[in-house]
């Protein structure tokens, strides 16, 4: 270890602004994209859907919660475990509120197919379900007593495996092509760890290297002694080699890899892409610090409520858009017309979200962290009967899926 840049002791607690900063900016990001994408037909400007979302993405939001998870006041697998269950239930829950409960309603009343066929994502490899699984997964690691490298370089093969079976063993996903009520589940189950044709956005084995990759990283946050010089250092080598990689990704056909900017290369981040997305965000964070540092050292206070309350943003953002697609299509079979009305709801989304939060924590104090005992039974069981439930009735009303890879059947 160069003692030049580390300390063998903690000696940089407490927040750390740039990766404050950093949650913010994904986050506004986030509020737009989903806006753009789920509420407005062709109104993302094509270079922020296929080529911004590859460095500002999810695989940023993943880096930052591995960055987190070494500053949680408890380190043991039982903590990682109860969080990572934990998370896969607001997934769910979210889920029922989002996709499901809208969808359902508008399948009883319009009895259109379209409905039916999204109340379905109650399962999906989400976001929120990929950071319960991978929380799981790192109470195993802990369990083990891996360190941080081991741990970045398992994750390094599971990418490999999920780009192997992709490439190479194509005879498992031909019968996902067209999924019927025979395979359809199964390849489900399995889209929450590798890429299937069901809805797998976010898949374990895929993304699983950014949060070790920030967890790497995150075991030398706190010991970081010289950060002028350390993020000269890390802006010198990441972006260079990051840049040389994403011209050559830009310019050359690549057959091995799953063409930049689509819906395939998203899900998958092929192992390439991930290393080089980790460069790009590392030196990106170094340019963040040496911003702050320029600005005076301290943040407004809306990026740090950004960066506090970032599953907040992501769950309530959530609850203005989905919902709202749904009355769109039911009402007028599309969604909002132009780019205009988009653009303006994206902004309402962030103040909307911005004020929901205030409230709560001033009057409501509505906080899932909060249940204990037999409220928390009580929530998570009827959490997942309400999943299992909605399952046995949906699927054997569908006759078309609807997932990422037919644009969840919008008009």
């Amino acid at each position: 270890m160069n003692s030049r840049f580390f300390s063998d002791s903690k000696v940089n607690a407490g927040r750390q602004q740039e990766l404050d900063l950093l949650k913010a900016l994904c986050v506004v990001g986030m509020i737009f994209v989903h806006v753009l994408l789920d509420l407005g037909k062709k109104v993302m400007p094509g270079v922020v859907d296929d080529y911004l979302t590859e460095f500002f993405g999810g695989a940023t939001f993943m880096i930052s919660m591995g960055i987190g998870m070494c500053y949680m006041r408890r380190q043991t697998p039982s903590s990682y475990l109860i969080r990572g269950f934990g998370l896969l239930t607001i997934g769910q829950f979210l889920n029922i509120l989002r996709n499901c409960l809208p969808n359902l309603i508008g399948y009883w009343v319009t009895g259109r197919q379209f409905f039916i066929s999204n109340s379905l994502l109650i399962l999906q490899a989400d976001i929120l379900t990929f950071a319960g699984l991978s929380f799981l997964l790192m109470a195993l690691f802990k369990r083990l007593r891996l360190k941080n490298g081991a741990i970045l370089l398992i994750s390094v093969v599971m990418s490999l495996i999920a780009l192997v079976m992709w490439r190479a063993l194509p005879a498992p996903y031909s019968w996902f092509v067209k999924p019927t009520h025979d395979s359809y589940l199964v390849s489900q189950m399995l889209a929450f760890f590798v890429i299937t044709n069901a809805e797998s956005y976010f898949p374990l084995f895929c993304y699983f290297v950014f949060v070790a990759f920030g967890y790497f990283i995150g075991g030398y946050y706190p010991r970081i002694r010289d950060k002028d010089a350390l993020a000269n250092r890390i802006m010198a080598v990441c972006f260079p080699l990051a840049a040389i990689y994403y011209v050559c990704r830009f310019t050359m056909k690549m057959s091995v890899l799953p063409e930049l900017g689509s819906d395939l290369q998203y899900s998958m981040k092929p192992t390439p892409d991930a290393i080089a997305t980790c460069l790009f965000t590392l030196g990106f964070l170094a340019l963040l610090y040496k911003f702050v540092k320029l600005i005076g050292g301290k943040l407004p206070g809306f990026v740090t409520h950004f960066s506090t309350n970032i599953n907040s943003y992501y769950c309530l953002s959530y609850l203005f858009i989905l919902p709202v697609q749904t009355v769109l299509i039911a009402l007028t079979g599309q969604l909002f017309p132009g780019k205009i009305i988009p653009i303006v709801y994206s902004f309402f989304v962030v103040f909307a979200c911005y004020a929901l939060i205030e409230l709560n924590e001033r009057y409501w104090h509505i906080h899932f962290a909060t249940l204990k005992g037999a409220k928390m039974i009580v929530f998570t069981v009827s959490v997942w009967i309400a999943t299992v439930a909605i399952i046995v009735y949906a699927y054997p009303r569908i006759t078309e899926f609807a997932n990422i890879w037919n644009e969840y059947l919008l008009p």
